[in-house]
């Protein structure tokens, strides 16, 4: 591989996966999984069809590093950062150009949709959208002091977006 295609960007699933060995590392894949598997985003896939080759790729990019680990007996391997790893890290964590495009959003693609059903229908619908997201969804389970006020923040913003939205819609 050429330097040039080792400096390609991140996508956003290689970017939260070096981002969680950063934070935890070193972690074993499955360790990997779970932590995408337990995030309150569903956009991050945890299964094992994502994550291992996900591992792979950065792996063969030298983004992470493996360490035979026998601690508990089982040969397994941990993945740790390394310095070429951490330094596409930040430049992926600071890629406010990327970080500020629409991005993936199931409400919104729904909405963006919405003609093509009745006004009843888009008004059950956005009263039932509401009502789960006035819920609340669960705040990430990661003990940052920045984490619980930034998700909790972005659940009123969203709750707000979608009133304006069903006002301009009436």
């Amino acid at each position: 591989m050429t330097k040039a295609a080792d400096r390609k960007s991140l996508t956003e699933l290689e970017g939260a996966a070096l981002a969680i060995i950063a934070r935890e590392g070193p972690l074993t894949p499955y360790a990997v999984k779970e932590a995408f598997r337990n995030s309150p985003s569903e956009f991050w896939s945890g299964s094992a069809g994502a994550v291992y080759p996900l591992i792979n790729r950065l792996e063969k990019r030298k983004l992470i590093s493996a360490k035979a680990d026998k601690g508990d007996g089982r040969a397994r391997r941990e993945f740790s950062i390394t310095a070429a790893g951490r330094t596409a890290m930040k430049e992926w964590l600071v890629d406010a150009e990327r970080a500020a495009g629409m991005g993936f959003d199931p409400l919104r693609t729904r909405l963006f949709f919405s003609e093509l059903i009745t006004p009843a229908e888009r008004k059950a619908f956005i009263a039932a959208a509401l009502a789960r997201m006035e819920d609340g969804a669960p705040a990430p389970a990661v003990d940052l002091p920045h984490v619980k006020p930034l998700h909790d923040l972005w659940s009123r913003l969203r709750v707000k977006a979608l009133k304006a939205f069903a006002e301009k819609m009436k």
